[in-house]
């Protein structure tokens, strides 16, 4: 199967996945609030998992930051200033950071199945030049984006849920998060992720 087609099959499957998805979550948040969604892969684009977060998740998260114990911790790493502020409530240091989230689609997860696939797929592309691994997690990162943007325009996430596109561990994260964060929001909340951001990376 060419990748255009490949991503063409991929995007409904996304967006089918997230759905279903986002129906486990609600459930399990309750009457949480929440304020933020991630759809998070990893340097290859093999994996893909839904994260969330609610405002109250997020409020025991900054308490346990604000603790004696751990505010000396972060000390260690973390500029004084801010630092300050996650003592006195003004900055949430986990606000944006998908692996300390709440909620996640979890195993065995119709995103599982999508990773799966994914990591066929690349294991096709085995012997292929850089140009078309480059290719591979361009399209895989549009894709990802278009299937966030319908999800978006149905409803699946509410206008206050900030959305963007994660990748852990690697140094292209900041860039895909800010782009995919202008692309997805309201530019009231691009500024309010920028700002966090702008913070949190010093």
């Amino acid at each position: 199967m060419g990748m255009e087609q490949f991503f063409l099959d991929l995007q409904p499957a996304i967006e089918k996945a997230v759905r279903h998805a986002m129906e486990k979550i609600r459930q399990e948040a309750g009457k949480e609030h929440i304020y933020s969604a991630a759809l998070v892969t990893d340097s290859d684009c093999i994996t893909l998992f839904l994260a969330v977060n609610t405002e109250e998740a997020l409020a025991k998260q900054d308490k346990a930051d604000q603790t004696p114990k751990r505010l000396a911790e972060l000390r260690e790493y973390w500029p004084e200033e801010l630092v300050d502020q996650v003592a006195d409530g003004s900055f949430s240091l986990k606000r944006y950071i998908p692996d300390e989230w709440d909620y996640s689609d979890g195993t065995g997860s119709e995103l599982n199945q999508i990773s799966q696939q994914l990591y066929k797929y690349e294991e096709t592309l085995s012997d292929a030049d850089d140009e078309v691994y480059g290719q591979f997690q361009e399209q895989f990162l549009e894709t990802v984006t278009l299937a966030f943007e319908t999800l978006r325009a149905e409803g699946v996430f509410g206008p206050e849920i900030v959305c963007f596109i994660s990748m852990s561990d690697d140094d292209r994260a900041t860039e895909i998060e800010d782009a995919s964060a202008r692309r997805l929001n309201t530019p009231e909340q691009y500024e309010q992720f920028q700002a966090w951001t702008g913070l949190f990376n010093g």
